[in-house]
């Protein structure tokens, strides 16, 4: 009977012993989870300025006057199928084109992008000084660092959408892809950019 009863106890304790590691295992297992969670949190996405359909818009600006002239720049990220930013307008302008900077040789210049700007299926499309923009001209009035500008943005498949856009100071003409030489030669368009074709926008 004492052989038996002291059996007892070492199968209970070996019961017991077998519930607490059990008992630590799964709290350490929340505890991995809890970490997870964490590490999630670290990669979430940054809120956009703007969403249109599969389209969300961020870090959008436009640039400090120079000239009665200004441009608006932004990222379009798109998590569907292709599009294209055909048109922009503002309220502080009638004379809005999509500017792309074609260089040639030493020298870059301006010009309306025929057909609008790509956004490609499942990935981005960056408008930045020296690249593509949204070209704003004759200004009614002088754009300063603090004020802001409302854009609609017009887009093939996603429609349109509004932004409010932060002015900010940004590069002269030349940074933006023009030489000042370039832009003041004679028989150039508005502001020194040159005339785009009649049939480049569709």
């Amino acid at each position: 009977m004492k052989r038996f009863s002291r059996f007892s106890r070492l199968t209970s304790m070996a019961v017991l012993l077998g519930l607490i590691v059990a008992a630590l295992t799964a709290f350490a297992a929340c505890g991995g989870d809890d970490d997870d969670d964490d590490n999630d949190g670290d990669t979430t996405e940054a809120t956009p300025m703007a969403k249109a359909g599969d389209l969300k818009i961020y870090d959008g600006w436009a640039r400090t006057t120079t000239n009665a002239v200004s441009a608006a720049y932004f990222t379009v990220k798109n998590s569907g199928l292709e599009d294209t930013l055909v048109k922009a307008t503002t309220n502080i302008t009638t004379t809005v084109q999509l500017h792309e900077v074609i260089t040639e040789g030493a020298s870059s210049k301006m010009q309306e992008k025929a057909g609008g700007f790509p956004v490609p299926a499942n990935g981005e499309l960056t408008l930045k000084p020296g690249g593509y923009h949204v070209m704003l001209m004759d200004l009614k009035g002088e754009l300063k660092e603090g004020d802001t500008v409302e854009l609609e943005l017009e887009f093939a498949k996603a429609g349109k959408v509004k932004l409010t856009l932060p002015v900010k100071p940004g590069p002269g003409m030349a940074g933006m892809g023009m030489g000042m030489n370039e832009s003041m030669t004679p028989g150039a368009g508005m502001h020194g950019m040159a005339t785009p074709a009649p049939t480049a926008m569709k």
